[in-house]
């Protein structure tokens, strides 16, 4: 498989996990700077071990150097939003882990 597709590929497939992320003020897109960096963090924070994994391929084939820059990429290439995707990269409990890291670490600031 070409290098290029497979970038395409895992991000078509990250943006299906953080389909939760969609059109919401406090999304990861929707904020800046440290905010945005401390709700990246917290998610990381709130993955189980395949799913770390998996977004360290990613981060890798976007030669990111941390986790913030791989949610920036996909935002910029994706007109500021993390919408959902019909995938399959991803396995199925990687989806939900990432998803629910999202709304955990999302409803946890209003708290």
């Amino acid at each position: 498989m070409h290098s290029k597709m497979l970038v395409s590929l895992m991000l078509v497939g990250l943006l299906g996990l953080a389909s939760a992320d969609h059109h919401r003020p406090q999304s990861v897109c929707a904020l800046e700077g440290d905010a945005q960096r401390a709700l990246v963090e917290c998610i990381r924070g709130n993955l189980d071990e395949p799913t770390t994994t998996k977004l360290q391929a990613v981060k890798e084939r976007l030669q990111c150097e941390d986790l913030h820059c791989v949610f920036v990429k996909i935002c910029e290439r994706n007109n500021g939003t993390l919408e959902h995707s019909g995938n399959d990269f991803f396995e199925d409990n990687e989806k939900l882990a990432l998803r629910n890291a999202v709304v955990t670490c999302r409803d946890g600031a209003h708290h």
